[in-house]
């Protein structure tokens, strides 16, 4: 988001300078042709290019106001890597914290399943020796299996 905005802003700026430009030259185009017909005395001309040149242009075109388009123009091109540096590093931050989290999960899946293996071996334990109990000599060597139980 925060390129987005960047992009954004020095798009912004480029273009209220490539507007600017536009304006000026215009304006110098204008000029020369009322020089000219000024050169040429044509007063008629003149007074149609100055009003030609009030209507078109917009107010306070100047050479510093292309300047000054300029430089904000560059500004934002250097805010607008800023930015992005600054994103970039905010999203790295962001990963490394997800990170941890999928690591903190992943030992905490771990742990569980630690305590219930030992949970289940427990009471297997259990299990296998009240079967034991419960068995007796006797009634395995009938099965034909009393070679795998000692007697206790």
């Amino acid at each position: 988001y925060m390129q987005c905005v960047g992009i954004q802003l020095e798009k912004n700026f480029s273009k209220k300078r490539a507007e600017a430009l536009a304006a000026f030259e215009k304006k110098t185009d204008i000029q020369t042709a009322i020089n000219i017909a000024k050169r040429k005395k044509l007063p008629v001309l003149v007074q149609e290019l100055n009003a030609k040149m009030d209507d078109v242009l917009p107010a306070g075109v100047t050479h510093t106001s292309v300047k000054e388009a300029k430089e904000a123009h560059l500004m934002s091109k250097t805010l607008k890597a800023e930015i992005g540096e600054l994103a970039l590093r905010r999203f790295q931050r962001n990963k490394e914290r997800a990170m941890n989290r999928i690591v903190s999960i992943m030992s905490c899946w771990a742990t569980f399943e630690e305590n219930v293996g030992s949970k289940n071996q427990t009471m297997l334990n259990r299990t296998l020796d009240a079967i034991e109990k419960s068995l007796k000599y006797i009634d395995v060597s009938s099965d034909g299996i009393s070679h795998l139980i000692k007697p206790k």
